[in-house]
């Protein structure tokens, strides 16, 4: 059985993956609580400026400060260190801000860089459900080691010959779409070969294949557009859920993101339908 087969030769890859994923969502979910310890920043902002406008007012010696916040209209108890003056305190405070702020917007990029590996690896895990020969494997094994994800067996170690090509299939009115495998694929499809009145489709939200309809000229009938969605439906993490939401434009509207891992694209679309993932009336052309 190919499939089982497959699973077989995969099951290495696909455990590297799971690893570095897990790893990938123990940081984020570490830097989304580091991040929430920044929020206390405003608070000492504030004390700051509270013990700038009335610290004249306070007693030597004292612990304490009550005093107006004049953003929330409440009287807040300000802690003090007795040893200093008023002054000084304030200027602890607004160090601690300055500190907290500067520790965020490092946390909001950690967080960006964390997401952003978290989908890459989620995308690679994708193309391994996806791939139906050991030539599919080729292009992700040389994926994952291009990100560090697989060592090099060594450096002199030429590029594999690359033979796995996209899925190809016709619609029912005689259009040719076609399906990437992987990221690599994914890219090419969407960036080389396509053109930019044909249609790009993907799961929304969702790992998946990038979906191209070779439009011609004019716009291809809706049964056209149904079968691609479901394609991209069946070709995505959704495999075999009766209702997927797809997104699709013209691929004029699809951009790369900069410095983006491979196939990752943005595009801004009002265009989507929700559709199973039934591909079984779609007409598939074998590779040579």
């Amino acid at each position: 059985n190919i499939v089982t087969k497959m699973r077989q030769k995969t099951v290495d890859l696909r455990k590297i993956v799971q690893n570095a994923l897990e790893r990938n969502v123990k940081k984020y979910q570490l830097q989304q609580k580091q991040l929430k310890d920044t929020e206390k920043k405003e608070k000492y902002r504030v004390w700051g400026e509270l013990l700038n406008t009335y610290g004249y007012e306070v007693e030597p010696g004292a612990k304490s400060m009550e005093a107006l916040n004049y953003y929330t209209n409440e009287m807040i108890q300000i802690p003090l260190d007795e040893t200093m003056t008023p002054q000084e305190n304030a200027k602890k405070y607004f160090d601690k801000y300055s500190k907290l702020k500067r520790t965020k917007e490092a946390l909001d990029t950690l967080l960006q860089e964390t997401g952003d590996e978290i989908k890459h690896l989620e995308s690679i895990a994708a193309s391994l459900d996806i791939a139906s020969s050991e030539e599919d494997l080729v292009q992700i094994k040389e994926e994952m080691m291009e990100y560090g994800y697989v060592k090099r067996k060594n450096t002199g170690e030429k590029k594999v010959k690359v033979t796995s090509r996209p899925y190809h299939y016709i619609s029912s009115d005689g259009y040719d779409i076609y399906v990437g495998k992987n990221n690599y694929q994914n890219e090419e499809l969407t960036f080389k070969f396509a053109t930019g009145n044909d249609w790009w489709f993907h799961a929304k939200g969702a790992p998946g294949s990038h979906v191209i309809v070779k439009a011609g000229q004019g716009l291809p009938p809706d049964r056209t557009f149904e079968e691609a969605a479901r394609l991209a439906a069946w070709y995505s993490s959704h495999r075999g859920a009766d209702k997927v939401e797809v997104d699709y434009v013209e691929k004029k509207q699809v951009k790369k993101v900069n410095g983006g891992k491979p196939g990752f694209v943005i595009y801004h679309t009002n265009y989507s339908m929700v559709i199973d993932s039934d591909i079984s009336g779609i007409r598939q052309i074998k590779e040579k």
